[in-house]
């Protein structure tokens, strides 16, 4: 049996994907009477099903035709599985999403974790606003009924080399229907709309798509088979129904010619129930309110003291800052700054840890509270930082950066127009791939480097010659551009030092990062993944937007270049909005910001250590 088919064959992957079959047909009021039915003997049902699983003698049943009304007219046609075949794909699905989602592009909304019509309709409304007034509009006839089934195997096996899995969902593809007869030029195509793996799948197909319309210079928004494409005038928006339906056509696949149009963001265009004109506002980003916040204190000369529940930050005779120390969980101070006794034991004693950097943003050290060890954690950390362990943990994070790294170059290329970015794009999609391959700590460290390098090098095609960046530089900095990714890494190392030690983790000793004097390893291993997320995007929004400018750094004898005092306010105002953020968390669900994704991940991180499970990074979508 292939590796991640008895993944999904496991009874505790099982009775995952039966918790959640129940809780759907919970939520849709009534249960019915084959949930009941299969809830009576759960344990053992499942128990049944992995068995037959692993010994290849598993069947799937046909499915249960029904047909309900559509608001606009018409009918939709569902095919309804059985409540064991359903157990089994959510199953499946569990373990192919996490494969085949990094695989899209970031233009596809429907159906992914953390993306839904909130984002795509931001996403609208940022074309608008980036110059383009008009928009192209159409969806595919009869999506999901017509696409061919075999060209999606054929995807699908591409994209995953457990042939055994990949039969198991051409089985369930290839399920007769009953109740409902299909003309002679419908057979062979279709994806059961009511089976839990037909979203992942028709997502996997019409990627094609989007990958088309971006080589003809279209930045399409594709909401399943809904699909906008904003565009500068009447005519590029006649262009492009022309190209898409050309595109569309390649796939085997028609679109829906009646429901085309090309209207203007004057008019109003209709896109998932809203209607985005010209003057439609994007609406804040969600963001975490800052209950607990990071507290930095810059000015020099400045003097730190608490009194009571407070904190007081001086300067001279002028008081700079009131804060309750309920709402600080971290100081970070620059340079010539000083703390009482008593502000120090204060913070120790709740908990709150003090950050010390340098003048120019380097680290000089940390005040910490009192570790509460966790041996069980520490002593699996060390075990597997010595054992074939590491190289599986170190793939994991040099996936996950490569993966990210490839997301912000197709967002940069989509806001910059053609910057020749696609094989790029390509070699890190293959290098995540090819990174199963790798056998040595070397091999992965050669792939992040090799695609780290060719990252930055495209960046010197976006980023405007005044801003003097050509290849990315660390000691020292000397330039803007390589200043402000060095100090935000900085900043992300210090959280991912907090975010390992809360886990039970020693900071201090990793598995793609090697134990070195006074290097914060696994910190290092866990924001691998985060850097594009969070500071390479936030150091290019800044450019973009012209929020901070070159006359924000100044150029410093033997320490390169650095933020001017008002460029470094504008920086890490930034950085703490970036790290407040909601993000949707993957293993949960649930809506979160990055600093507490983060401290997620370092817990995910101690959990498959202690319990022998995998670590999933971050996917940016």
């Amino acid at each position: 049996m292939g590796t991640l088919l008895a993944r999904a064959a496991s009874e505790q992957a099982l009775l995952s994907a039966w918790d959640d079959v129940r809780a759907a047909a919970l939520a849709d009021g009534v249960a019915g009477h084959e949930i009941e039915q299969f809830e009576s003997a759960a344990a053992r049902r499942v128990a049944e099903i992995s068995a037959k699983l692993g010994r290849g003698e598993w069947v799937s049943s046909p499915v249960r035709h029904v047909q309900i009304a559509k608001p606009s007219g018409g009918f939709r046609h569902l095919a309804v599985p059985s409540v064991e075949d359903r157990v089994v794909e959510r199953s499946v699905l569990g373990v192919l999403d996490p494969l085949i989602d990094p695989l899209l592009q970031p233009w596809s909304f429907a159906y992914r974790h953390g993306l839904g019509v909130d984002a795509a309709i931001r996403t609208l409304i940022e074309a608008r606003d980036s110059g383009c007034g008009w928009v192209a509009q159409c969806d595919i006839k009869d999506c999901f009924d017509t696409i061919p089934r075999w060209r999606v195997v054929q995807l699908l096996s591409e994209a995953c080399d457990d042939h055994e899995l990949v039969d198991l969902v051409r089985q369930f593809m290839y399920r007769q229907v009953i109740g409902r007869r299909y003309s002679q030029e419908l057979r062979g195509r279709g994806l059961h709309q009511g089976s839990p793996l037909s979203p992942l799948l028709a997502n996997l197909y019409l990627d094609r798509l989007d990958r088309s319309a971006a080589a003809h210079g279209l930045q399409i928004i594709r909401f399943a088979d809904d699909i906008v494409a904003p565009v500068r005038s009447r005519a590029d928006g006649e262009l492009a129904l022309s190209q898409l339906d050309e595109a569309v056509r390649e796939l085997d696949l028609e679109l829906n010619l009646g429901k085309s149009s090309v209207t203007s963001f004057d008019e109003g265009v209709l896109f998932l129930g809203r209607t985005v004109t010209s003057g439609s506002g994007a609406g804040p980003i969600a963001s975490a309110h800052p209950l607990e916040t990071t507290v930095y204190v810059m000015q020099q000369g400045s003097l730190i003291r608490s009194r009571g529940e407070r904190v007081i930050v001086q300067s001279g005779e002028t008081t700079l800052m009131r804060l309750n120390l309920k709402r600080a969980r971290q100081f970070v101070i620059f340079g010539r700054v000083g703390m009482t006794t008593a502000f120090i034991n204060q913070v120790l004693r709740r908990g709150i840890e003090v950050v010390v950097l340098d003048a120019h943003g380097g680290l000089s050290g940390r005040f910490a509270p009192a570790e509460r060890a966790t041996p069980q954690v520490r002593e699996a950390q060390y075990k597997a930082a010595s054992h074939s362990t590491a190289l599986k943990l170190a793939r994991s994070f040099v996936a996950g950066k490569l993966q990210n790294m490839r997301v912000m170059l197709l967002r940069v290329e989509r806001r910059y127009g053609d910057q020749g970015f696609e094989a790029a794009v390509k070699r890190l999609a293959a290098a995540r791939l090819s990174l199963k391959d790798a056998t040595t700590l070397a091999e992965i460290m050669g792939f992040e480097g090799a695609g780290t390098r060719e990252y930055f090098q495209l960046w010197t095609r976006v980023l405007p010659a005044e801003w003097g960046f050509t290849v990315r530089a660390r000691r020292p900095p000397p330039d803007p551009v390589n200043a402000m990714l060095s100090f935000g890494y900085t900043l992300l190392t210090n959280e991912g030092v907090s975010a390992a030690a809360a886990a039970g983790l020693d900071p201090h000793v990793g598995f793609l990062h090697q134990a070195m004097r006074g290097r914060a390893a696994v910190a290092l291993d866990l924001i691998e993944e985060l850097r594009p997320t969070i500071v390479d995007s936030m150091v290019l929004g800044l450019i973009g937007r012209r929020s901070i400018r070159p006359d924000h750094f100044v150029t410093v004898p033997d320490a390169g270049c650095r933020l001017t005092d008002a460029g470094l306010r504008i920086f890490l105002d930034a950085y703490e909005r970036r790290m407040l953020q909601l993000v949707t968390y993957h293993d949960t669900g649930k809506r979160v910001s990055y600093r507490v994704a983060l401290h997620q991940q370092a817990k995910a991180l101690a959990s498959a250590l202690t319990q022998n499970g995998e670590y999933r990074p971050m996917y940016w979508r």
